[in-house]
């Protein structure tokens, strides 16, 4: 994967296309090329709205994956969540209670690294509605993007 001044370089398409792969289960730099991009001069609202549409397509992968995996499908990646759950049972159990008790306003913590993944993917797997989820999530990690916009502009 390019360092984040290549992202910088690809531009807007580029901090799309890390935060597509970032939403999903590829760690990636989303936030770097975020303030690379920033600190080249794009302008931080432009770059939050790329940057978050782009998260929340990616997270629409783990979600289509969790209903799939609820409806007893998956494949190969049913048998990778099967496994991770297995491995993860406590933290998994953990947040599958907290959608199950929250509902969708749960999926605000989507943009917490490692554990939002698990979130997205409980979200898809407990029924909750693709509206709700969508806006829950663009909230979280539009959240996020702001934060590190805003950590960046002052360190400008």
């Amino acid at each position: 994967m390019p360092d984040a001044s290549t992202l910088a370089t690809w531009g807007l398409p580029g901090l799309f296309f890390v935060a597509v792969l970032a939403g999903s289960v590829v760690p990636v730099p989303s936030e770097a090329a975020l303030a690379a991009l920033i600190y080249g001069g794009t302008p931080p609202a432009t770059a939050i709205a790329v940057a978050t549409v782009g998260n929340v397509l990616g997270a629409l992968t783990l979600y289509v994956l969790g209903r799939w995996v609820a409806a007893g499908g998956g494949g190969p990646l049913g048998r990778w969540y099967a496994r991770r759950r297995e491995k993860e049972g406590p933290r998994m159990e953990r947040i599958e209670a907290r959608v199950r008790t929250w509902g969708a306003p749960a999926l605000v913590m989507s943009w917490l690294p490692v554990v939002g993944d698990a979130f997205v993917i409980a979200g898809g797997m407990l029924g909750v509605r693709p509206v709700p989820f969508i806006v829950f999530v663009t909230l979280g990690k539009g959240l996020r993007y702001l934060f590190v916009a805003l950590s960046t502009a002052a360190a400008m």
